[in-house]
């Protein structure tokens, strides 16, 4: 078996646990996703273009980076409380506040011509 397809079988496996972190306990998020990334590695099995495989296992980080860093699951754990679960890989931004006293720009006033 050739490095390229060693590496793409490891980020399938990472791709798999990946998802059953992010989306613990929700059962049907996880067929999904499980479904999901086995039809992408299925279609794309007989790949034999170094680069287009190179570019498909650069996918496969990109997506466990999102997956990561991006997907927050919130729990009902009332009709109005919800309770987000945060990882330690969940990127969080600074909030800015919003200054009340910052100058706007003027709105635009030019309206677009219809052309016939």
């Amino acid at each position: 078996m050739s490095s390229l397809r060693r590496e793409a079988l490891r980020w399938y496996k990472i791709l798999q646990r990946t998802k059953n972190e992010v989306f613990a306990g929700d059962f049907r998020t996880i067929t999904a996703a499980r479904q999901r990334i086995r039809e992408e590695y299925i279609k794309n099995k007989d790949l034999t273009d170094e680069k287009e495989i190179q570019e498909k296992i650069k996918i496969a980080k990109d997506v466990d980076v999102e997956l990561r860093s991006s997907v927050v699951q919130a729990v009902r754990k009332n009709p109005t409380v919800f309770e987000a679960r945060i990882t330690p890989d969940t990127r969080k931004l600074d909030n800015v506040m919003f200054d009340p006293e910052a100058e706007l720009p003027p709105p635009r006033s030019k309206k677009c011509n219809d052309k016939k």
